[in-house]
């Protein structure tokens, strides 16, 4: 107990003796008194003392005088100027503020919006995930489609359920700023009649195969033709030739194109924007289905479980380690003999796998066989086998390597000098002086 003592003590007098040093350096920097000894002060302050009696005075006046005390409202009990509290009305809006689907804004939910699109003529029949794919191709639906009231609602629905949740999901995004920005780029796209999906060529007639005297639009060349040619056709042009036409009729068209072509400019934006988030939502969904009815039960009660639970840490905190020492799993220093132990002081570094160091001899060794150090080595055009470890220089593997090549082929060179034949007599010789015996005929 006495060595502890003295252990503190030595640990407080030190910090402070590191402490008037720092004001023995800096003189004109003025100390910072601590709150307690500002509390102090003031308790003990005579005119603070006066006016907490002056006060308790009051409090007893206006109670005596008052016959319904109850709704008195005594010095010091005034409510504190700009703060506010949270009604049940705003607790129960907080709580339905997100979909279930919507985990709090970290995903989308666009069900209602997908099932608007399931009634659009000349939609696909597809599933959720591929709609969520495809939810900004709306390039791909045709024109007729486009001018009909359905769609026009179905825009609608998709700009205002974007918008609410960039309200509540995201309420710091300058949402302004990146719709001034796509306006500008739209007005300057449609002026040069390139808006996607409201593209027209040079003779003023659209993309697709469309008739204008009869306003339908058409998928196929062939039909196309036979309804140029039919006695319909030739009715409509004549009709349309007799009558006047109506530029009030004709500037409406215009201008309803128009807002259809910037609402889906604004829900292009958005989907942008939101790219992460629908990408992380269609992970989920495809996660979820491949899990059971009970596996979702069970996540879902874990989550509304934890879903208010706060987690105090202190992001901040500085952990002491003076030492360097590597962080275990729980993000605190591994013990001193540990370090020792594995030989992590000792650092190893490794030209070949551009540079890296490896603490200790066990993870040196295994980087060997690793993927990185593999891959390095066939850069360098050279095997990663059993002989080239322990070399971390990329000169001294080349070398080696050189070295090994030519060994190799001293060894198909020799392979004549290796190789032993013998005769009738029993006379050993070599393969070369056996054949070269041979065919002068000696042997």
């Amino acid at each position: 107990m006495d060595s502890i003592a003295e252990h503190q003590f030595n640990e407080f007098y030190s910090r402070l003796e590191g402490i008037r040093g720092f004001y023995r350096r800096n003189p004109d920097m003025s100390v910072v008194y601590p709150p307690e000894l500002d509390y102090i002060k003031y308790k003990n302050n005579p005119e603070e003392l006066e006016e907490r009696q002056q006060a308790k005075a009051a409090r007893e006046r206006a109670l005596a005088e008052s016959e319904d005390a109850a709704n008195v409202v005594l010095p010091g009990d005034e409510q504190p100027q700009g703060q506010t509290y949270v009604s049940e009305d705003d607790l129960q809006k907080l709580e339905t503020m997100f979909s279930g689907d919507e985990r709090l804004g970290r995903y989308v939910d666009l069900n209602e919006q997908y099932e608007l699109y399931l009634n659009l003529k000349c939609a696909d029949k597809i599933s959720y995930l591929e709609y969520l794919q495809t939810v900004d191709k709306l390039e791909q639906y045709p024109r007729k489609l486009k001018g009909q009231v359905q769609y026009g609602e179905y825009l609608s629905s998709l700009c205002k359920y974007f918008e609410g949740f960039f309200a509540r999901a995201m309420p710091l995004f300058d949402l302004p700023k990146v719709l001034a920005e796509a306006k500008a780029e739209f007005d300057d796209s449609w002026t040069q009649n390139t808006v996607k999906g409201w593209e027209t060529n040079p003779n003023g007639t659209d993309s697709g195969l469309v008739c204008k005297v009869c306003n339908k639009q058409f998928e196929k060349q062939t039909t196309y033709g036979a309804h140029m040619s039919s006695r319909k056709h030739q009715k409509a042009v004549e009709r349309a030739k007799d009558a006047q036409p109506n530029e009030n009729s004709v500037l409406q068209r215009a201008g309803k194109d128009r807002e259809t072509a910037w609402s889906e400019t604004v829900v292009r934006t958005y989907v942008q924007v939101l790219a992460a988030r629908i990408r992380d939502t269609k992970s989920n969904i495809e996660r979820r289905q491949a899990l059971t009815e009970e596996e979702r039960n069970k996540e879902i009660e874990e989550e509304d479980e934890t879903e208010f639970v706060i987690e105090e840490e202190d992001k901040d905190e500085q952990i002491y380690n003076p030492l360097n020492l590597p962080l275990g799993w729980d993000g605190k220093p591994i013990p001193y003999w540990l370090y020792k132990l594995h030989g992590l002081g000792v650092k190893f570094e490794c030209e070949i796998c551009g540079n890296a160091v490896y603490r200790g001899r066990k993870a040196f060794e295994k980087h060997f066989q690793e993927t990185r150090h593999a891959t390095n080595m066939r850069r360098l055009g050279i095997p990663n086998t059993r002989q080239f470890h322990g070399i971390v220089s990329i000169e001294e593997a080349q070398q080696l390597w050189e070295r090994v090549q030519k060994e190799k082929k001293q060894q198909v060179a020799n392979t004549d000098t290796f190789e032993e034949y013998e005769d009738g007599e029993g006379n050993v010789f070599n393969k070369k002086t056996y054949f070269d015996l041979k065919r002068q005929g000696l042997i």
